[in-house]
């Protein structure tokens, strides 16, 4: 690193930076345009081996942001200047928190005597994310010091392996700069220091998700005498999916239980044809007969929780002692049931175990084909009802592809629809906080590694991120959007408020946008889908950059019908 490849002290410490974010492994920044951060700003486009992405939005950014995170496993990088921009990275803050996500956000700020006085563009940024990082701190302001630099590399690297673990999730590094700002302007009687050169260090290895691998007769062993239970595995992305279904095989085979699969993950298809795997379980628990016969004396939890109500409120009654895997630091068991919490990933042990089906795994499969036979039913006709989609999904992906679910109603249509007949896509959907924003740049920020992308997701979590758009321009992943659009908020007409005279305008959020022309706007093709054959064409194609396939639905029908599905 020559001394004098440098103009002023902002330049030389955006420089040591981004070369130390390099040699850790960073491969992806996201930058939200601005002044303040124009130093690392610089740095970052400048270095090599650094994918930068500029997103104006800077709440489409963050979630754009975690979409890389999220289809990469590794840290991303986001950046923005100071003031209200660092405020509207909080909601993807919040869900790489609660989900584990590994981010590095990095707020430029105002130098230390420009606080507290009104000065532009400022506000109290220090602790500005509270208890939704796994970590903070504040970088002294730049000086040409050789000491600071090695600090500022040291934090650097301190922040690099505390976003990954052992508590994954995002990390929140202020950074304030005086000026001048720019690379190219000299400051006056500015000088690197001698010995410059930081040189390689060791490199740093990435530090485990989780802690440890526990084998299935470890888990057994902890359930001591119970004999009738049942495996309950949550939404989850593993990174080797073949071991983590042969680990679920061969826990379900020596406990002689059935495996209930949410349908945000690669479980359902990679147990496809096993007896031991539960996928209708929302519909086989809403019969008391049925949910007081199949009442576990114990439950293995991998994960946090399906989205099933009916399932959460069966495991809380009943009250059993839980065995829970999961990563560490997280409690996920609303249910608050008595349980042991191994911080720790399910690995298969190389038993096999049992090889006849049990009692209860057949007692549990021929629920479970009764049920599937009536929400097959259910989404076979003919007219646009949205649990129609799925299937038509479960055709049209494979187990290369990818696909991201919104919170609402499309997870709820994936939980009771969700079947394939083998291997199929990687399921992503934002669970942390099972919000609706930022949606579609977290998919665009997934789809940037190239893997075909479908996201499916409603009219008003797409509207609510519509500036996500933006990130279409020179975009060189493979995005689908498939947008139900059924004019407002479609989960509330199955809510008790449904009955409210302010129903519509209230809880409905009835709304006339016209998506085509919204898409227009951004350039991006827009497909109105005519029909389930049209549908079927459309997901078979698998083009280049961004699309979106607008299906419209009937809310007020389609909530009907949903009805008579799970309750007649």
């Amino acid at each position: 690193m020559p001394r004098a490849a440098f103009q002023n002290t902002n330049a030389l410490w955006g420089a040591v930076v981004a070369r130390t974010l390099a040699n850790l492994g960073l491969r992806h920044a996201v930058v939200s345009p601005g002044s303040r951060s124009t130093p690392l700003a610089a740095a970052l486009v400048e270095q090599a081996g650094l994918e930068v992405t500029v997103a104006l939005d800077e709440r489409s950014a963050a979630f754009h942001a975690l979409g890389i995170a999220k289809a990469t496993r590794r840290p991303v990088v986001l950046l923005c200047t100071s003031g209200t921009a660092a405020a509207n990275y909080l909601p993807a803050v919040v869900e790489a928190r609660m989900s584990g996500v590994p981010l590095l956000v990095l707020t430029a700020d105002r130098p230390p005597e420009l606080r507290e006085c009104h000065s532009g563009q400022t506000i109290r940024q220090p602790g500005i994310y509270g208890s939704h990082v796994v970590w903070e701190a504040e970088l002294a302001v730049p000086e040409a010091d050789l000491g600071l630099l090695r600090h500022a590399r040291q934090t650097f690297v301190d922040a690099w392996q505390r976003a990954q673990g052992p508590v994954a999730g995002p990390v929140h590094l202020n950074l304030p700069f005086r000026d001048p700002l720019p690379p190219h302007v000299p400051l006056k009687g500015f000088r690197a220091p001698k010995g410059l050169d930081l040189g390689p260090f060791c490199a740093v290895p990435a530090v485990p998700r989780v802690l440890t691998g526990v084998r299935p007769a470890e888990v057994v062993r902890l359930l001591g005498a119970a004999r009738r239970g049942v495996i309950v595995v949550g939404p989850h992305a593993p990174a080797d999916r073949v071991a983590f279904a042969r680990g679920v095989r061969e826990l379900a085979g020596l406990t002689g239980w059935p495996v209930l699969a949410d349908a945000a993950g690669t479980l359902r298809g990679d147990l496809a044809g096993q007896d031991c795997l539960v996928t209708a379980y929302d519909r086989i628990l809403r019969d008391p007969k049925v949910a007081k016969a199949f009442r576990p004396d114990a439950v293995v939890r991998l994960g946090d929780l399906p989205v099933s109500k009916v399932l959460r409120s069966w495991l809380a009654e009943a009250d059993v002692p839980t065995v829970l895997l999961d990563r560490p630091g997280a409690n996920t068991d609303p249910a608050h049931a008595r349980w042991v919490r191994l911080d720790a990933a399910l690995a298969p042990g190389g038993l096999g175990g049992g090889v006849a089906t049990t009692a209860l795994q057949k007692a549990w499969a021929k629920a479970e084909r009764a049920a599937v036979r009536r929400l097959d039913a259910a989404a076979s006709v003919a007219w646009p009802f949205e649990g129609r989609v799925i299937p038509l999904l479960e055709e049209a992906l494979g187990a290369e592809d990818r696909l991201v679910v919104a919170s609402s109603m499309p997870i709820r249509d994936l939980e009771a629809f969700w079947r394939p007949s083998g291997p199929g896509p990687e399921v992503l959907c934002n669970r942390g906080a099972n919000g609706i924003d930022g949606l579609v740049s977290t998919a665009l920020g997934a789809a940037r590694d190239g893997r075909r992308t479908v996201l499916l997701c409603g009219d008003l979590a797409f509207l609510h991120d519509g500036n996500a758009l933006l990130l279409a321009a020179g975009f060189r992943g493979r995005l689908t959007v498939v947008v139900v659009n059924n004019a407002g908020g479609g989960i509330f007409n199955h809510l008790p408020v449904a009955a409210s005279p302010h129903f519509e305008r209230l809880w409905g959020t009835e709304q006339r946008a016209d998506i085509g022309k919204l898409c227009g706007a951004f350039a991006v093709p827009h497909v109105a889908v005519r029909d389930w054959s049209h549908l079927r064409r459309e997901l078979a194609l698998d083009r280049p950059g961004v699309r979106v396939l607008e299906v419209r639905t009937d809310r007020a029908r389609d909530a009907a019908h949903r009805l008579r599905a799970f309750r007649g």
